[in-house]
Protein backbone atom coordinates (compact mmCIF):
# COMPACT_ATOMS: atom_id res chain seq x y z
CA UNK A 1 0.00 0.00 0.00
CA UNK A 2 2.73 2.26 0.54
CA UNK A 3 4.54 1.75 -2.67
CA UNK A 4 1.43 2.53 -4.39
CA UNK A 5 0.86 5.77 -2.84
CA UNK A 6 4.83 6.40 -3.23
CA UNK A 7 4.29 5.57 -7.36
CA UNK A 8 1.09 7.94 -7.35
CA UNK A 9 2.69 10.60 -5.54
CA UNK A 10 5.97 10.04 -7.88
CA UNK A 11 4.01 9.94 -11.59
CA UNK A 12 1.75 13.16 -10.34
CA UNK A 13 4.98 15.29 -9.77
CA UNK A 14 6.54 14.24 -13.26
CA UNK A 15 2.99 14.93 -14.18
CA UNK A 16 3.44 18.26 -12.90
CA UNK A 17 7.32 18.59 -14.52
CA UNK A 18 5.89 17.47 -17.47
CA UNK A 19 3.58 20.53 -17.92
CA UNK A 20 5.57 22.71 -17.03
CA UNK A 21 8.17 21.84 -19.32
CA UNK A 22 5.30 22.14 -22.29
CA UNK A 23 4.40 25.73 -20.89
CA UNK A 24 8.01 26.66 -20.98
CA UNK A 25 8.28 25.60 -24.61
CA UNK A 26 5.21 26.79 -25.87
CA UNK A 27 5.67 30.15 -24.52
CA UNK A 28 9.53 30.03 -26.18
CA UNK A 29 7.79 28.69 -29.52
CA UNK A 30 5.36 32.39 -28.83
CA UNK A 31 9.29 34.26 -28.50
CA UNK A 32 10.40 32.97 -31.41
CA UNK A 33 7.12 33.12 -33.85
CA UNK A 34 7.41 37.16 -32.30
CA UNK A 35 10.88 37.27 -33.46
CA UNK A 36 10.04 36.11 -37.31
CA UNK A 37 7.25 38.18 -37.35
CA UNK A 38 9.02 41.22 -35.98
CA UNK A 39 12.38 40.59 -38.42
CA UNK A 40 10.37 40.51 -41.80
CA UNK A 41 7.03 42.83 -40.79
CA UNK A 42 8.90 45.11 -38.33
CA UNK A 43 7.95 45.84 -34.47
CA UNK A 44 4.71 47.80 -34.90
CA UNK A 45 2.75 44.65 -36.77
CA UNK A 46 4.68 42.24 -34.20
CA UNK A 47 2.99 44.04 -31.16
CA UNK A 48 -0.45 44.60 -32.95
CA UNK A 49 -0.65 41.05 -33.91
CA UNK A 50 0.34 39.34 -30.34
CA UNK A 51 -0.85 41.88 -28.13
CA UNK A 52 -4.10 41.68 -29.87
CA UNK A 53 -4.57 38.09 -29.13
CA UNK A 54 -3.56 38.54 -26.21
CA UNK A 55 -5.57 41.02 -25.31
CA UNK A 56 -8.67 38.71 -27.02
CA UNK A 57 -7.93 35.43 -24.61
CA UNK A 58 -8.15 38.30 -21.69
CA UNK A 59 -11.54 39.20 -22.44
CA UNK A 60 -12.76 35.64 -23.17
CA UNK A 61 -11.31 34.36 -19.73
CA UNK A 62 -12.55 37.75 -18.03
CA UNK A 63 -15.78 37.15 -19.54
CA UNK A 64 -16.18 33.56 -18.35
CA UNK A 65 -14.84 34.54 -14.84
CA UNK A 66 -11.51 33.71 -15.72
CA UNK A 67 -9.96 36.78 -15.46
CA UNK A 68 -8.61 37.26 -12.00
CA UNK A 69 -6.59 33.77 -11.78
CA UNK A 70 -5.09 35.15 -15.44
CA UNK A 71 -3.70 37.77 -14.02
CA UNK A 72 -2.21 35.83 -10.53
CA UNK A 73 -0.80 33.51 -12.45
CA UNK A 74 0.92 36.07 -15.29
CA UNK A 75 2.02 38.25 -12.04
CA UNK A 76 3.92 35.20 -10.13
CA UNK A 77 5.37 34.70 -13.41
CA UNK A 78 6.73 38.71 -13.62
CA UNK A 79 8.06 38.45 -10.19
CA UNK A 80 9.96 35.10 -10.83
CA UNK A 81 11.24 36.28 -13.81
CA UNK A 82 12.43 40.02 -11.91
CA UNK A 83 13.69 38.33 -8.81
CA UNK A 84 15.61 36.06 -11.04
CA UNK A 85 16.96 38.70 -13.40
CA UNK A 86 17.80 41.19 -10.41
CA UNK A 87 19.88 37.98 -8.81
CA UNK A 88 21.60 37.17 -11.59
CA UNK A 89 22.41 40.66 -12.81
CA UNK A 90 24.06 41.64 -9.45
CA UNK A 91 25.75 38.35 -9.15
CA UNK A 92 27.42 39.30 -12.78
CA UNK A 93 27.71 42.49 -11.62
CA UNK A 94 29.78 41.86 -8.55
CA UNK A 95 31.71 39.37 -10.18
CA UNK A 96 33.03 41.69 -12.73
CA UNK A 97 33.39 44.82 -9.82
CA UNK A 98 35.20 41.93 -8.04
CA UNK A 99 37.98 41.27 -10.07
CA UNK A 100 38.70 44.37 -11.76
CA UNK A 101 42.40 44.63 -11.39
CA UNK A 102 43.47 48.07 -9.48
CA UNK A 103 45.86 50.20 -11.23
CA UNK A 104 49.00 50.14 -9.51
CA UNK A 105 51.84 47.92 -9.60
CA UNK A 106 54.63 47.08 -6.57
CA UNK A 107 57.33 45.10 -8.69
CA UNK A 108 59.78 46.81 -9.93
CA UNK A 109 61.38 46.01 -13.16
CA UNK A 110 65.22 43.84 -13.05
CA UNK A 111 65.79 42.03 -16.78
CA UNK A 112 69.13 43.31 -17.96
CA UNK A 113 71.39 46.03 -16.41
CA UNK A 114 68.37 46.60 -13.94
CA UNK A 115 68.77 43.59 -11.64
CA UNK A 116 72.96 44.25 -10.23
CA UNK A 117 72.15 47.69 -10.10
CA UNK A 118 68.69 47.67 -8.14
CA UNK A 119 70.55 45.38 -5.68
CA UNK A 120 73.61 47.88 -4.94
CA UNK A 121 70.84 50.80 -4.81
CA UNK A 122 68.18 49.02 -2.80
CA UNK A 123 68.73 49.75 0.26
CA UNK A 124 70.31 53.20 -0.61
CA UNK A 125 67.34 54.89 -2.00
CA UNK A 126 63.75 55.03 -1.18
CA UNK A 127 61.12 52.88 -2.95
CA UNK A 128 59.34 56.00 -5.19
CA UNK A 129 63.06 56.65 -6.48
CA UNK A 130 63.79 53.34 -7.38
CA UNK A 131 60.48 53.46 -9.15
CA UNK A 132 61.94 56.35 -11.35
CA UNK A 133 65.43 54.92 -11.77
CA UNK A 134 64.35 51.22 -12.95
CA UNK A 135 60.90 50.96 -14.05
CA UNK A 136 57.93 48.81 -12.75
CA UNK A 137 56.71 45.88 -14.18
CA UNK A 138 52.73 47.07 -15.68
CA UNK A 139 50.13 44.93 -13.64
CA UNK A 140 47.45 42.69 -14.98
CA UNK A 141 45.26 44.62 -17.21
CA UNK A 142 41.16 44.39 -16.54
CA UNK A 143 39.52 41.98 -18.33
CA UNK A 144 38.12 43.33 -22.19
CA UNK A 145 34.57 42.75 -20.93
CA UNK A 146 35.36 44.83 -18.12
CA UNK A 147 36.27 47.53 -20.74
CA UNK A 148 33.02 47.13 -22.85
CA UNK A 149 31.07 47.23 -19.84
CA UNK A 150 32.56 50.52 -19.17
CA UNK A 151 32.59 51.69 -22.69
CA UNK A 152 28.54 50.88 -22.89
CA UNK A 153 27.94 53.04 -19.61
CA UNK A 154 29.87 55.89 -21.71
CA UNK A 155 28.76 55.88 -24.88
CA UNK A 156 25.11 53.47 -24.87
CA UNK A 157 24.04 54.91 -21.72
CA UNK A 158 24.91 58.43 -20.87
CA UNK A 159 21.92 60.17 -22.08
CA UNK A 160 20.75 58.47 -18.85
CA UNK A 161 20.92 61.13 -15.79
CA UNK A 162 23.42 60.32 -13.42
CA UNK A 163 21.69 62.58 -10.32
CA UNK A 164 25.64 63.79 -9.52
CA UNK A 165 26.57 59.97 -8.82
CA UNK A 166 29.62 57.95 -10.42
CA UNK A 167 29.18 55.49 -13.37
CA UNK A 168 29.45 52.03 -11.47
CA UNK A 169 31.09 50.57 -14.66
CA UNK A 170 33.29 53.62 -15.13
CA UNK A 171 36.94 52.97 -14.91
CA UNK A 172 39.71 55.04 -13.31
CA UNK A 173 41.22 56.34 -16.77
CA UNK A 174 40.61 56.76 -20.17
CA UNK A 175 39.23 55.01 -22.86
CA UNK A 176 40.18 55.76 -26.60
CA UNK A 177 39.56 53.72 -29.93
CA UNK A 178 41.68 53.72 -32.51
CA UNK A 179 39.92 52.35 -35.83
CA UNK A 180 41.75 50.84 -39.20
CA UNK A 181 43.72 47.87 -39.21
CA UNK A 182 44.65 45.04 -41.44
CA UNK A 183 42.55 45.66 -44.80
CA UNK A 184 40.20 48.43 -44.21
CA UNK A 185 43.62 51.27 -43.50
CA UNK A 186 43.52 54.11 -40.92
CA UNK A 187 40.78 55.93 -42.43
CA UNK A 188 37.71 53.18 -43.09
CA UNK A 189 34.49 53.95 -42.99
CA UNK A 190 31.83 52.56 -40.98
CA UNK A 191 30.42 49.38 -42.30
CA UNK A 192 27.62 47.01 -41.38
CA UNK A 193 28.38 44.11 -39.77
CA UNK A 194 26.19 40.53 -39.22
CA UNK A 195 25.72 39.49 -35.79
CA UNK A 196 26.01 43.23 -33.31
CA UNK A 197 24.16 45.11 -36.24
CA UNK A 198 21.41 42.32 -36.91
CA UNK A 199 20.70 42.87 -33.20
CA UNK A 200 20.34 46.80 -33.23
CA UNK A 201 19.27 47.68 -36.82
CA UNK A 202 21.06 50.70 -38.59
CA UNK A 203 24.12 50.17 -35.98
CA UNK A 204 27.79 50.77 -37.68
CA UNK A 205 30.95 48.91 -36.63
CA UNK A 206 34.47 49.45 -36.99
CA UNK A 207 37.36 47.29 -35.88
CA UNK A 208 40.53 48.89 -34.49
CA UNK A 209 42.28 48.50 -31.27
CA UNK A 210 40.84 49.86 -27.60
CA UNK A 211 43.11 51.31 -25.61
CA UNK A 212 42.93 52.04 -21.52
CA UNK A 213 45.00 54.23 -20.05
CA UNK A 214 45.27 54.67 -16.31
CA UNK A 215 47.42 56.20 -13.74
CA UNK A 216 49.06 54.57 -11.13
CA UNK A 217 46.73 54.84 -8.17
CA UNK A 218 49.16 54.16 -5.30
CA UNK A 219 52.27 56.34 -6.45
CA UNK A 220 50.72 58.23 -9.66
CA UNK A 221 54.50 58.70 -11.40
CA UNK A 222 53.36 56.19 -14.18
CA UNK A 223 50.83 55.76 -16.94
CA UNK A 224 49.46 51.99 -17.86
CA UNK A 225 48.21 51.65 -21.11
CA UNK A 226 46.50 48.15 -22.27
CA UNK A 227 45.42 47.72 -25.67
CA UNK A 228 42.43 45.32 -26.85
CA UNK A 229 41.91 44.12 -30.58
CA UNK A 230 38.49 44.46 -31.09
CA UNK A 231 35.62 46.50 -32.14
CA UNK A 232 33.36 49.77 -31.64
CA UNK A 233 29.61 49.93 -31.65
CA UNK A 234 28.03 53.29 -31.29
CA UNK A 235 24.10 53.31 -32.06
CA UNK A 236 21.86 56.04 -31.38
CA UNK A 237 19.61 56.36 -28.06
CA UNK A 238 16.96 56.02 -30.39
CA UNK A 239 17.76 52.55 -31.59
CA UNK A 240 18.96 51.83 -28.33
CA UNK A 241 15.67 51.80 -26.73
CA UNK A 242 14.03 50.80 -29.87
CA UNK A 243 15.90 47.82 -29.77
CA UNK A 244 15.14 47.26 -25.55
CA UNK A 245 11.44 47.92 -26.35
CA UNK A 246 11.04 45.22 -28.85
CA UNK A 247 12.89 42.65 -25.85
CA UNK A 248 10.73 43.77 -23.08
CA UNK A 249 7.33 43.28 -25.34
CA UNK A 250 8.41 40.03 -26.78
CA UNK A 251 9.42 38.85 -22.63
CA UNK A 252 5.60 40.22 -21.52
CA UNK A 253 4.34 38.32 -24.28
CA UNK A 254 6.17 35.54 -23.43
CA UNK A 255 4.94 35.63 -19.99
CA UNK A 256 1.56 36.27 -20.43
CA UNK A 257 0.94 33.17 -23.39
CA UNK A 258 2.68 31.20 -20.84
CA UNK A 259 0.08 32.35 -17.92
CA UNK A 260 -2.71 31.58 -20.50
CA UNK A 261 -1.18 28.04 -21.23
CA UNK A 262 -1.08 27.12 -17.19
CA UNK A 263 -4.68 28.21 -17.11
CA UNK A 264 -5.69 26.27 -19.70
CA UNK A 265 -4.06 22.80 -18.53
CA UNK A 266 -7.26 22.98 -15.81
CA UNK A 267 -10.04 20.89 -17.03
CA UNK A 268 -12.82 23.00 -15.31
CA UNK A 269 -10.98 26.52 -16.69
CA UNK A 270 -10.20 24.76 -20.26
CA UNK A 271 -13.95 24.04 -20.15
CA UNK A 272 -15.77 27.09 -19.41
CA UNK A 273 -12.85 28.99 -22.01
CA UNK A 274 -14.17 27.10 -24.38
CA UNK A 275 -17.69 27.63 -23.97
CA UNK A 276 -16.98 31.15 -23.83
CA UNK A 277 -15.16 31.00 -27.22
CA UNK A 278 -17.75 28.89 -29.01
CA UNK A 279 -20.74 31.30 -27.35
CA UNK A 280 -18.69 34.32 -29.31
CA UNK A 281 -18.01 32.61 -32.27
CA UNK A 282 -21.63 31.36 -32.43
CA UNK A 283 -22.88 35.71 -31.90
CA UNK A 284 -20.16 36.35 -34.74
CA UNK A 285 -21.98 33.83 -37.41
CA UNK A 286 -25.67 34.93 -36.39
CA UNK A 287 -24.20 38.48 -36.65
CA UNK A 288 -22.83 37.66 -40.06
CA UNK A 289 -25.31 35.39 -41.55
CA UNK A 290 -28.44 36.75 -39.78
CA UNK A 291 -31.23 33.99 -39.86
CA UNK A 292 -35.07 34.88 -41.12
CA UNK A 293 -37.30 37.10 -38.92
CA UNK A 294 -39.73 35.26 -36.72
CA UNK A 295 -43.08 33.84 -38.42
CA UNK A 296 -46.04 35.89 -36.57
CA UNK A 297 -48.98 32.95 -36.23
CA UNK A 298 -52.53 35.27 -35.90
CA UNK A 299 -54.14 34.37 -32.37
CA UNK A 300 -57.40 33.01 -33.86
CA UNK A 301 -60.27 32.17 -31.26
CA UNK A 302 -59.75 28.97 -28.79
CA UNK A 303 -55.95 29.85 -28.84
CA UNK A 304 -54.33 29.30 -25.17
CA UNK A 305 -52.11 31.26 -23.79
CA UNK A 306 -48.37 30.16 -22.56
CA UNK A 307 -48.21 31.72 -19.73
CA UNK A 308 -51.75 31.32 -18.04
CA UNK A 309 -53.12 28.43 -20.35
CA UNK A 310 -56.19 30.43 -20.83
CA UNK A 311 -57.90 31.37 -23.94
CA UNK A 312 -56.00 34.38 -25.82
CA UNK A 313 -59.32 35.87 -26.89
CA UNK A 314 -61.67 34.88 -24.41
CA UNK A 315 -65.19 36.50 -24.68
CA UNK A 316 -65.14 38.59 -21.80
CA UNK A 317 -67.73 40.73 -20.83
CA UNK A 318 -66.24 44.52 -21.34
CA UNK A 319 -68.05 45.61 -18.04
CA UNK A 320 -65.77 42.90 -16.21
CA UNK A 321 -62.46 44.98 -15.36
CA UNK A 322 -60.77 41.78 -13.78
CA UNK A 323 -60.74 39.77 -17.16
CA UNK A 324 -59.98 42.70 -18.99
CA UNK A 325 -56.83 43.42 -17.04
CA UNK A 326 -56.07 39.42 -17.57
CA UNK A 327 -56.13 39.69 -20.76
CA UNK A 328 -54.29 42.61 -21.27
CA UNK A 329 -51.41 40.88 -19.08
CA UNK A 330 -51.35 38.04 -21.27
CA UNK A 331 -51.04 39.78 -24.79
CA UNK A 332 -47.62 41.86 -22.78
CA UNK A 333 -46.22 39.00 -21.76
CA UNK A 334 -46.77 36.79 -24.93
CA UNK A 335 -45.68 40.37 -27.26
CA UNK A 336 -42.61 40.38 -24.75
CA UNK A 337 -41.64 36.98 -25.18
CA UNK A 338 -42.23 37.16 -28.72
CA UNK A 339 -39.40 40.20 -28.92
CA UNK A 340 -37.03 38.33 -26.84
CA UNK A 341 -37.30 35.19 -28.86
CA UNK A 342 -37.14 37.20 -32.21
CA UNK A 343 -33.75 39.69 -30.62
CA UNK A 344 -32.08 35.74 -29.42
CA UNK A 345 -32.89 34.50 -32.99
CA UNK A 346 -31.36 37.10 -35.23
CA UNK A 347 -27.83 37.04 -33.12
CA UNK A 348 -28.41 40.44 -31.50
CA UNK A 349 -27.68 38.33 -27.92
CA UNK A 350 -27.36 35.23 -26.02
CA UNK A 351 -29.36 32.84 -23.76
CA UNK A 352 -26.18 34.39 -21.26
CA UNK A 353 -27.42 37.92 -21.51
Amino acid sequence: MFGMGMWRILLAFLYGVMLGVLWECASMCVLLAATLVEHFCGTLVMAVLFLGFAAMAFAVAARADLGRPLLSIMAFRLTAQLAMTLGTGSILLTTMLHDTPVCTSDLLRTSGWRGPLLSVLRNALPHRVLRRIVGVEPPYGPPFLRVLAAVVSREWLGWMPSFGLPSLMALPGTITFKPGFGKRGAGATPVPTSAASGWLPGMQELTGVYTYACRDVAYGDFYYLFRYQAFWMRPAAMLLLHAFGSLLIKMLLMHAYAALFMLLAQDNCREAFRAEVTRRLDRLRRRIWPRPPVRLIPVEPGDLCAFCHEDLLPEADPDDKAAVAAAAVCAAAAERAAAAFSTFWNGRATPRD
